[in-house]
């Protein structure tokens, strides 16, 4: 990056996110890692989302241009590659636990939101009440008792008990917030520095409501017109992130090594992906 101006910041960064993406379609088969089959599903379904991500950047590029390239979609999309890449990290450390863990919290995914349709179902807004009824008997009503019985199976995996001896299902499959993950894998400077901002467009908050506001000498003016600083930004975040989780799929499945992902950043020069 040394000497990069910023005529040169969104292109650059654009180049080095089509490298990494190229790099991660370039091969032809996933080994099955020794942890077992759940495990390898997990990652492999990890690096087609974060190729996506990237793929789907490429193609706003493309599609609208610098100047109005939508930054706010831009962001959101770099973050799941972030969380994708901590969650990564933290499944590796055990894999074969932790990747059983993240499958059958879909279990209790599916029974909160059999309880959510359900409950709507008896709602006195009729438009509600017709929508709920649909989805119960499209969705639920054929499923109801294998639903909750998967639940019950899982459900002592995914409990805590607080202070007060009361017994809490957790929130996520992990029962641990995307910080305390990047803490323990040692991402933390990362989430602390990028992950922030970029929840701002997920959420809602100001910060992506001022990307829409230039404050004029005499006016306000509104906008959809792209900040270049946030169009590099955008795919620098996307391809530091992706970087990461390459650097570990290739460690764990010794398709590529760490120097063929580094290459990728290099981009006046042939990149060289064998192993």
């Amino acid at each position: 990056m040394k000497g990069i101006t910023q005529e040169e910041w969104a292109p650059y960064h654009k180049q080095v996110l089509h490298s990494l993406s190229s790099l991660a379609q370039s091969i032809s088969g996933i080994p099955t890692h020794p942890a077992g089959n759940e495990y390898t599903s997990l990652m492999s379904c990890f690096l087609m989302h974060n190729v996506s991500g990237a793929r789907s950047l490429l193609a706003l590029y493309d599609s609208a241009g610098a100047d109005w390239f939508p930054v706010t979609v831009g962001y959101t999309i770099a973050r799941s590659i972030f969380e994708v890449d901590v969650t990564a990290h933290y499944i590796t450390l055990l894999p074969q636990e932790r990747s059983s863990q993240y499958i059958l919290f879909e279990h209790v995914l599916n029974k909160q939101a059999m309880d959510i349709c359900n409950k709507y179902r008896k709602s006195d807004d009729p438009s509600w009440h017709a929508t709920m009824e649909i989805e119960w008997h499209e969705k639920w009503a054929n499923k109801e008792h294998e639903i909750n019985s998967k639940f019950s199976e899982v459900r002592p995996k995914f409990t805590s008990t607080d202070r007060k001896g009361k017994e809490r299902l957790f929130q996520n499959w992990s029962g641990k917030s995307i910080r305390d993950l990047a803490v323990e894998v040692r991402h933390e400077e990362a989430y602390d520095t990028f992950y922030s901002d970029l929840s701002s467009f997920t959420h809602g908050d100001v910060r992506l409501a001022n990307r829409f506001l230039w404050i004029q000498p005499d006016r306000l003016q509104w906008t959809q017109r792209a900040n270049p600083y946030d169009v590099g930004k955008v795919f620098h975040d996307a391809s530091s992130f992706l970087t990461c989780y390459l650097k570990l799929f290739g460690s764990q499945f010794h398709v590529w090594n760490s120097d063929a992902v580094e290459a990728c950043w290099n981009t006046n020069k042939t990149n060289s992906w064998a192993h």
